[in-house]
């Protein structure tokens, strides 16, 4: 399944580190096939000191890699040890450049590399550096490392534009990978998608969240509900102690929620949104993967019980009793907006009958119920009759 974006935050933060994995991997095994060429063509050409040091060079750069693969959660020189090796290599070029002249045009990749596997400043430096060195040398052996067809000016130009590219380039992402991390730590995904009272899921990610389950939820064999709750009287406690009180509330309900009704994936183990506060002192479920009607009947009947101790605050407010509604999908509805829907009107029918119960839809309107309250008495359980059977 799709997860939400802030799922995925802690991912983002660390892709500096997942990118210089990457950046490290692809430029070893570049590096292992060119410097196997060129060793390879320097012996045929009988150059055996620079065939020599190409195929330590592919020793060491392999080795590297195959540390860096086989402990990637310890990298932390993997990129130096790699960068220390191009830059070895640029030097070669350098001093040998009037006997390879074409050559010496790998120093613009060779820069590129270093620029792109190290953190930005780490990266300025070396290549500032290198940039000096590449200066001085071609200042003192004139212009004979270099091909006829690219006079010095040129070649420097170049060779700065390439640095100004690379740089601006790995600038930018350092600062968007900062910000994120930034955001990462100070908690974002809790105020994008928590409420902040109550520390449950807020209604936007409850609804990104349960669209996505519904549409995963292809198992016949097993019940998925949504569940509408409203704590009753919760105005008159507003009204009658204070909305600090009334806050207090509502953290208490939340907290018995979490703690009473599973809130993982059983698949995954993770926690999912599926408690959420959706407006006020209504609360929202999703309840899936039940076995049988009796299973959800006790889920039901235990959130009733939620209250049973009364709330132990200094106000000691008595007889808090919450009314319920159901709707099952996809037989009351097949999408999230009718269910809600439907689980809201189970609810209100829940509290016209006399409140402190819970009633599943069942295709009943509200009128309809209010009217017939008798007739469908047997698809309310008020928590008397709910303490009865409840084990």
């Amino acid at each position: 399944m799709t997860e939400l974006v802030g799922r995925h935050l802690e991912e983002m933060a660390n892709m500096r580190a997942s990118r210089k994995r990457r950046v490290v991997a692809l430029c070893s095994f570049v590096s292992v096939l060119l410097f196997a060429f060129y060793g390879i063509l320097h012996f045929l050409e009988q150059q055996y000191y620079l065939s020599t040091f190409n195929l330590l060079c592919l020793i060491a750069i392999a080795s590297n890699y195959l540390y860096f693969y086989h402990h990637s959660d310890n990298t932390s020189y993997a990129d130096l040890f790699l960068s220390a090796i191009l830059l070895t290599k640029g030097v070669i070029l350098l001093l040998y450049g009037q006997h390879m002249v074409g050559n010496v045009l790998w120093l613009f990749p060779i820069i590129a590399a270093v620029i792109f596997i190290n953190d930005f400043r780490i990266g300025l430096v070396f290549s500032c550096s290198f940039f000096m060195l590449i200066g001085v040398s071609v200042q003192l052996s004139g212009a004979d490392i270099l091909p006829q067809y690219l006079p010095i000016d040129r070649f420097f130009l170049s060779l700065i534009a390439l640095c100004c590219m690379c740089h601006i380039s790995s600038y930018y992402y350092n600062k968007a990978v900062c910000y994120i991390q930034h955001l990462y730590q100070e908690g974002i995904e809790d105020l994008a998608y928590t409420d902040q009272l109550t520390g449950l899921a807020n209604r936007w990610s409850f609804e990104t969240w349960a669209r996505e389950k519904l549409s995963q939820q292809t198992d016949k064999k097993t019940i998925t509900a949504l569940v509408f709750l409203d704590i009753d009287n919760f105005k008159s406690i507003n009204d009658s102690y204070g909305h600090e009180v009334g806050d207090r509330v509502l953290q208490y309900f939340a907290n018995r929620l979490k703690n009473n009704v599973r809130n993982k994936d059983r698949k995954t183990d993770k926690h999912d949104y599926s408690i959420a506060r959706f407006a006020g002192d209504e609360f929202v479920l999703l309840l899936y993967d039940i076995k049988t009607v009796k299973d959800l009947d006790g889920v039901l009947n235990r959130i009733c019980y939620l209250f049973e101790d009364k709330y132990q605050g200094s106000e000691m407010i008595n007889n808090l009793t919450v009314s319920i509604g159901a709707a099952l999908f996809p037989s009351d509805a097949d999408n999230l907006a009718e269910l809600t829907r439907c689980a809201d009107k189970a609810m209100y029918a829940a509290k016209h009958n006399g409140k402190n119960q819970y009633q599943y839809y069942q295709h009943i309107s509200l009128d309809h119920t209010e009217a017939s309250t008798a007739t469908h008495s047997a698809t309310v359980t008020p928590i008397k009759k709910a303490s009865e059977s409840y084990t």
